[in-house]
């Protein structure tokens, strides 16, 4: 049954906006459609060495489900195994991009001999701030809930896009010594700035191969759309700039193209981390920034150079996963 404004316990969207918000979301979620039945023949197919199954995880609210993707390498070694959860991009709004990171879930799990967990969660404007990211924070509970099945010292999360608020912002629930490490790729980082709250998007390039230039007018609905009327803009689960670094990894990797609207977040974050973060954080922070790519490149590499760029942000989060594991 479809959740409908009355149902939710806190719901803060006034109706004539919720109704505004939701005829532009959902123009927007049928673009996304198309554009995901249009770019799929651009990324990559799972290796037939792992297997991809569909599950349900239970969630904190009765009657409710938590969608995931399990993917499991055929030749997974016996006894508890380590877990990466990674979170899709979805601008808070989108489901349609559920799917999207089947490469990178397939390289890690691949590489790694680990289970990935690719989460699906909650979206705005039916669903906004928090519950998307109580979605995640279940998925993660439910792993440390199992450690005859789940190595619970080696768990990693990524995120894209909105994911990765969702997935960092999510870690911080269980903190450095549950969650060994984040990798993000070009996430917000900050809804206080004037630029998140206005949709005034820059990106220091303005010329890229692969990836799409985020619209200001679809910016402002999603931003709205995740984060109501009354809703505390510098909640640090919300701008993880406010969040004590204490709380989060102590491996960290921000990947973001320079020609992205969202390349000054990543680099507010990492500002943040270098100033209050501990010694550790700051030894093991990466700040990775792509040459002539915009947001999502890796989703939809339209050049050899951007096929080389996504493979080398890939492989340098695999590399992150596995010293922190270590």
């Amino acid at each position: 049954m479809t959740t409908t404004p009355l149902q939710l316990d806190n719901f803060k969207h006034p109706w004539p906006l919720y109704l505004y918000l939701l005829i532009q979301i959902y123009f927007v979620r049928s673009l996304a459609a198309l554009e995901v039945y249009l770019t799929d023949k651009l990324r990559p197919q799972v290796g037939d060495d792992v297997t991809v199954e569909d599950a349900k995880i239970a969630s904190r609210d009765d009657g409710r489900r938590i969608r995931v993707q399990i993917y499991k390498p055929k030749d997974l070694p016996e006894g508890p195994v380590p877990v990466h959860i990674n979170v899709h991009g979805s601008g808070f709004c989108i489901p349609q991009y559920f799917g999207n990171s089947r490469w990178p879930c397939y390289l890690i799990a691949s590489k790694l001999k680990c289970i990935v967990l690719d989460c699906d969660y909650r979206k705005a404007p039916e669903n906004p701030f928090p519950r998307g990211r109580n979605d995640i924070v279940d998925v993660m509970g439910w792993v440390l809930s199992q450690p005859q099945r789940f190595d619970t010292s080696r768990i990693s999360v990524s995120g894209f896009s909105a994911g990765g608020n969702v997935a960092l912002s999510a870690a911080s629930e269980f903190g450095p010594e549950r969650i060994c490490s984040a990798t993000t790729f070009y996430a917000p980082f900050d809804a206080t700035s004037h630029e998140a709250r206005h949709g005034i998007l820059v990106s220091p390039n303005p010329n890229f191969r692969s990836g799409v230039v985020l619209l200001g007018w679809v910016f402002r609905a999603l931003f709205s759309s995740y984060l109501p009327p009354g809703q505390a803009l510098d909640d640090p689960r919300v701008s993880l700039v406010f969040m004590d670094p204490a709380r989060l990894p102590h491996h960290m990797l921000l990947i973001c193209g320079d020609a992205d609207s969202m390349y000054n977040e990543s680099i507010k974050m990492q500002t943040h981390i270098m100033k209050d973060g501990s010694d550790v954080q700051k030894a093991n922070l990466q700040l990775h920034i792509v040459k002539d790519e915009a947001h999502a490149f890796d989703e939809q590499c339209k050049t050899p150079e951007s096929i080389a760029v996504r493979d080398e942000a890939f492989q340098l989060m695999i590399d992150t996963i596995r010293r922190s594991w270590n």
